[in-house]
């Protein structure tokens, strides 16, 4: 197998076990929970905004912007609720909906520390100061894109491939920092946050399109109000993934996760080992390994002492009375190709002369086990 090959799976074997072992798939419920209560808020908050400025094409923007993102179920919810709405706000109008979206950023910043593991960083006036941060950036970010969506018409084949590179770009401005500033991480740069930008950018319009095509073949945007809410939560909680997915891969990629240990791809924490007992990434493939393993049990059944070396210090053993090897390559290769060598010690047996103290230490030496 190629090196650079044998990479990719080592890294891809990384990022399925760090999804698995943080449960992402559990968060990303979390995560369409809070934004199902945050979402409605975060747009009448823009709206609000939108109408203290008293621009009214830019507001209308806002609204074709929610039905473009959106499933056509989500959508038509959402489309609803916000032309209803009254475009003013009063003071503790505005608290309100500040509070309300809010409950969407903490959410993200408390999934984020977990996968990163920093949640010791992650206080309660940490949670609300990135927030607010996120917050602006992303209600910048939709102002922007709602007077992009009324200046510029996208028509056609290629005004459609153009609209969506146009939103692919718009969602990157907007989760760049929430990838930067959530996961509460030291030295992290700007570098390292771009896979997982780029990921869910990509991810998400991709899967908006596809889903979009879906609903409207299979006619499921006319379910009325619950099936448009079913439509919506199904679309949040497979956002949130993909959102999710996006950190993992900054955290696997740059071995900030405790979960795994491998060379970083993009700057990052060195390993934490001094080498990888991967195969792929020491560079032996798993013929020269079989070849050096089969190699071992040969000398090991000819009795030779075994010296194992850690850290400096040398342990000698007798030769083992039982070396199990197993090479058989698994059904499933890019799940594991590992082999296995097993050598087991059986402790010398009492002699009737056992009483005296010279055999003490005859007994003990006998004891090595592995």
């Amino acid at each position: 197998m190629d090196r650079r090959l044998r990479r990719a799976v080592t890294v891809g074997r990384a990022v399925v076990h760090e999804v698995r072992t943080e449960r992402v798939t559990f968060m990303a419920g979390s995560i369409a929970y809070h934004a199902f209560v945050s979402l409605l808020p975060l747009l009448l908050l823009v709206l609000a905004v939108v109408a203290a400025l008293d621009r009214p094409g830019i507001e209308r923007g806002v609204v074709a912007l929610a039905a473009a993102l959106f499933s056509p179920g989500a959508g038509d919810v959402l489309v609803a609720e916000l032309r209803s709405a009254s475009p003013g706000v009063s003071l503790l109008g505005l608290v309100v909906l500040v509070w309300g979206t809010l409950r969407i950023f903490r959410g993200l910043d408390t999934a984020f520390s977990d996968i990163y593991e920093t949640e010791a960083h992650n206080t309660l006036v940490d949670q609300f100061g990135d927030g607010l941060l996120v917050l602006v950036c992303i209600g910048a970010a939709l102002l922007v894109g709602a007077a992009l969506e009324r200046a510029l018409a996208f028509d056609g084949t290629l005004g459609w491939v153009a609209g969506r590179a146009v939103l692919v770009a718009g969602l990157a401005l907007a989760f760049f920092p929430m990838y930067y500033v959530f996961p509460d991480e030291p030295g992290m740069t700007v570098r390292e946050v771009l896979p997982g930008v780029g990921f869910a950018a990509v991810g998400l319009t991709a899967f908006a399109s596809l889903f979009r095509v879906y609903l409207e073949a299979s006619g499921g945007g006319s379910g009325g109000v619950l099936g448009g809410v079913l439509v919506f939560l199904t679309w949040l909680y497979f956002s949130g993934l993909v959102v999710l997915v996006g950190v993992v891969i900054n955290a696997v990629f740059s071995n900030r996760s405790r979960d795994v240990d491998i060379r970083p791809v993009l700057g990052g924490h060195p390993r934490r080992a001094d080498h990888d007992v991967e195969a792929a990434e020491t560079g032996l493939d798993r013929d020269a390994l079989v070849t050096a393993v089969e190699r071992l049990r040969g000398d090991l059944r000819a009795g030779q002492a075994l010296t194992v070396t850690t850290g400096g210090d040398s342990v000698t053993l007798p030769g083992p009375d039982e070396v199990l090897v197993d090479v058989t390559p698994s059904r499933f290769s890019f799940l594991s190709d590992a082999v296995s060598v097993e050598l087991r010690w059986s402790p010398a047996s009492a002699s009737p002369e056992s009483a005296d103290g010279d055999d003490v230490d005859s007994r003990s030496s006998g004891n090595e086990t592995g």
